[in-house]
């Protein structure tokens, strides 16, 4: 690609040097071994491009990916121990609608936090430091002996998580060359499947055992080891961040043109293995749209936080600017649909599948899940947890089921991979959530467990292709001053519709299961029709 590039500049300069503009990209002079290299001047787009892909885009999506797993595992870790920890925590249905429901507050707001921080202080340190607090809180929760005091350890968990989606997504689409980039980020979506795969993994393998120990005021057994296990995915992403540079694009947002020159020829030399002064760039165009105000070391501290504490209000307030206010509150909308039907009826599908298969054991006959959840096999005394006296783990079935449910999403997402750049981002949005919205309606009409079990795959296969295409326009429609804050206001409506999901499941599981089933069948169709409306970002450059 760079000598290509060579290639055009020499013809170039051939024909009419003076014909070239001074804001257009100027292609590098062809480079003499030994002899001096003529300056040139390069926008962030051809910079990137110059740098070749290699190997350094594929250490950085496995890092990232991870990133994107471990906010998977955060969220649905909950999901499997809830069938276990009733007893132990003496969880009532809505208790747990607001378990499930608590992690989303904390991301909504840790994202609106981490988001802003990530635009004004750079997104690998501000990334490492949200996963951290993630993976502490979340680890220690395994030791809470009741439940406000989980409950409140899980929303700290989650308020670390929050910086996961926007600024891993801004962090990673800002090293993607734009040809590149749908199929990137499609690859970096489709490790939520990696992330659900290894939780429903981890639950299978743990939470059946048998072990337990305790004390007078203390007691730990598999579901608590369960849930310390997911808090490593965090902690080793924040320590894999560590060997890997600044975004190149933040950095010339911060007017840093040579610490932005230094990582392209870091990631030049990592992908070809030539030297770095074969880089052909020796400058960069600063885009003073993008430009902004940075604190410099000497300040007092009370003004740096007065400073930062400015900007991250001017970007909010950016966010809404005449230029993407459309697009902004579009996307408010689409998220919070799209996760008040998805994580409304997903995280519920491991407790489901449970009281599936009680009813099956004790009744030999299949129902539907509405007809499921009219039997409670915990009401036979006064104190509803009376069945606590001989409880048992879950059956292996349940963590079976939700394994294969986890694994449903990889033909979609292989789809969405090679096909993202070719259908656009705007098709796989709205065809996954007008289909995943009639699976929802369809599961609460099938009346059979294999049928339950089959549209549940084909809802977290279909809706997965929507949150794969979600991301590629969150991290395309903004500019990139506002792009992590932009991102943590779309994913605070997101995560708003995830805990009012959540907590009208909890509340209506027991009393009127259509309700819930057929609100988010509703929102996620609407959601999908919206979609038409949002402008196309296929292939081009980032702002």
């Amino acid at each position: 690609m760079v000598m290509e590039m060579e290639q055009d500049a020499v013809s170039e300069s051939s024909s009419s040097r003076s014909s070239v503009s001074q804001t257009s990209v100027k292609k590098a002079d062809k480079y003499d071994e030994g002899g001096p290299r003529r300056s040139t001047r390069a926008d962030y787009e051809t910079a990137i491009a110059a740098t070749d892909y290699g190997k350094f885009h594929y250490w950085l999506l496995l890092a990232c990916g991870w990133a994107n797993a471990a906010d998977a595992v955060e969220i649905l870790c909950v999901s499997f121990l809830l069938p276990s920890a009733e007893c132990d925590l003496l969880l009532t249905s809505t208790d747990k609608g607001i378990l499930s429901a608590i992690v989303f507050l904390g991301m909504m707001i840790g994202g609106y936090l981490w988001g802003g921080l990530g635009d004004s202080l750079g997104r690998r340190g501000v990334l490492m430091v949200s996963m951290t607090v993630n993976a502490i809180f979340g680890m220690l929760s395994s030791l809470a002996m009741t439940f406000p005091t989980f409950l409140v350890l899980r929303f700290l968990s989650g308020l670390g998580i929050g910086g996961s989606i926007p600024v891993t997504w801004s962090y990673y689409a800002e090293f993607q060359p734009k040809a590149r980039r749908g199929a990137m980020l499609s690859f970096l979506a489709a490790f939520w499947m990696v992330g659900n795969f290894v939780v429903a993994g981890l639950a299978w393998a743990i939470i059946p055992l048998t072990f337990s120990y305790e004390s007078a005021n203390f007691q730990f057994n598999s579901w608590r080891l369960f849930t310390l296990l997911c808090g490593i995915p965090s902690l080793s992403v924040a320590i894999t961040l560590i060997f890997f540079p600044e975004s190149p694009r933040y950095l010339l947002s911060q007017g840093d043109e040579e610490g932005a020159l230094q990582v392209f020829r870091r990631i030049f030399t990592s992908n070809t293995g030539r030297p770095a002064s074969q880089y052909p760039f020796t400058n960069l165009e600063l885009d003073d749209d993008m430009l902004s105000t940075a604190s410099h070391p000497g300040e007092k501290l009370f003004r740096r936080i007065k400073k930062l504490c400015h900007r991250v209000a001017t970007q909010s307030k950016a966010a809404f600017g005449p230029t993407v206010r459309r697009s902004m509150i579009l996307m408010i909308i689409i998220n919070f649909a799209i996760q008040f039907g998805y994580y409304g009826l997903w995280l519920w599908f491991p407790e489901l599948f449970n009281r599936l298969q009680i009813y099956y054991e004790d009744h030999n006959v299949t129902v539907s899940v509405c007809e499921v959840v009219d039997f409670k096999p915990n009401t036979t005394g006064q104190d509803p947890f009376e069945h606590c006296q001989d409880a048992s783990p879950p059956d292996n079935q349940v963590f079976i089921n939700a394994f294969i449910v986890a694994i449903a999403p990889l033909p979609a997402n292989v789809w969405t991979i090679f096909h993202m750049d070719k259908l656009g981002r705007k098709f796989f949005l709205v065809f996954s959530m007008i289909g995943s919205g009639l699976a929802a309606f369809l599961i609460w009409l099938v009346r059979s467990s294999a049928g339950n079990l089959a549209l549940s795959c084909i809802f977290g296969a279909v809706s997965t292709m929507g949150f794969n295409a979600l991301d590629c326009l969150g991290a395309e429609l903004f500019p990139t001053n506002v792009r992590s804050t932009a991102m943590s206001i779309t994913l605070a409506a997101a995560r708003l519709g995830a805990i009012l999901g959540n907590i009208i499941f909890g509340v209506f599981v027991d009393v009127a299961c259509a309700i819930p089933i057929l609100l988010v069948a509703t929102l996620l169709i609407f959601g999908g029709l919206l979609g038409l409306l949002l402008p196309n970002t296929t292939k081009e450059p980032l702002l």
